[in-house]
């Protein structure tokens, strides 16, 4: 039984203790900013608290930036700890309301399935073939024939309303496409058939990792999946009026680990993602913005040691 004497000591022991603390946290603050230990584990961009805030398993954001590209175009880059393991991780979130669109992009803005490039140098042509272009990443997974002499991306894609390929290989689950209207989703590859009609770009990925606001649990058991590795995936909000686009490095010990897909997954539901789907990773991964002075700059480090050139890209422009 707690009696009262024993509880009055123990109030002052606890009002002590409050004192100390809000004098320790006042002292190693700045004015204008008080910094509670814990809340959301260090996260200071508000994308990165609500991932934070999800994912039980990020022990600690380490660093968190966020600025904005051009109008409506938001860069996050983030370091933190993810079941103990360092990654390193950038974020484009994208108003779709503000004069900006995805669309996909080429090796020399060909609209053939022929050779590979890397992500700056196809971003380089789709400015000269009139795109105002502010960022890029990588896109689909690609396939070569056993005599390589055909190269050909292994979902459904379409470029500036010429479909170049409109089938997809077993497993391939997700498809952003944007339609003539300007609208943009995500859906399954076998619905594709029904709007090819409208549709002026589709960029294909592997495995879906959120499908009407639920993450996708049933992740296959294999290699591509399970290991921590780079990734790049892209995601729309409920309403199709927010893109995000996510680089993770990965496989580089001390610097970033990456992720495995059900992680993936559940940070793209953390994020604010209704529609979310996996795209080429590894070495493939790739993120890149213009900056200031007009040059293309690779934010991220790829896995390989330098850029792989790959079959398409996903790109920002300003209408």
């Amino acid at each position: 039984m707690i009696r009262i004497n024993d509880l009055k000591s123990n109030k002052k022991y606890i009002t002590l203790w409050y004192f100390v603390c809000m004098l320790f946290f006042s002292c190693s603050s700045s004015s204008d900013e008080v910094v509670v230990p814990g809340l959301h584990k260090g996260a200071k961009t508000p994308l990165m608290q609500s991932v934070a805030d999800y994912m039980d398993k990020i022990q600690v954001v380490e660093k968190d930036s966020s600025y904005q590209l051009t109008e409506g175009l938001t860069i996050t880059e983030v370091n933190f700890r993810y079941l103990t393991r360092p990654t390193r991780m950038f974020v484009a979130e994208i108003d779709l309301d503000k004069n900006l669109s995805v669309v996909t992009c080429t090796p020399n803005n060909e609209n053939i399935q022929k050779t590979r490039q890397t992500i700056p140098e196809q971003m380089i042509w789709a400015e000269k073939a009139g795109k105002n272009v502010v960022l890029g990443v990588n896109g689909d997974f690609a396939g070569e024939s056993a005599d390589k002499t055909k190269l050909f991306t292994m979902n459904i894609f379409v470029k500036d309303g010429q479909i170049l390929k409109e089938t997809y290989y077993p497993g391939y689950e997700g498809l952003f496409v944007v339609l003539k209207n300007g609208e943009s989703k995500i859906i399954h590859p076998k619905d594709f058939e029904g709007i090819k009609d409208d549709v002026l770009e589709a960029m294909g990925g592997y495995h879906s990792l959120v499908r009407e606001g639920e993450e996708n649990k049933e992740m296959p058991v294999d290699d591509l999946s399970m290991q921590f590795a780079p990734r790049t995936f892209i995601g729309l909000s409920k309403d199709n009026k927010r893109c995000f686009l996510f680089v993770i490095d990965g496989r580089q010990e001390g610097y970033s680990s990456g992720m495995r897909l059900e992680d993936v997954a559940t940070l793209c539901k953390g994020a604010g993602c209704y529609n979310a789907i996996n795209l080429d990773g590894g070495g493939s991964s790739t993120f890149v913005i213009k900056d200031k002075t007009g040059s293309f700059n690779v934010l991220n480090k790829p896995s390989d040691g330098q850029l792989r050139p790959v079959i398409n890209g996903l790109v920002v422009i300003k209408k």
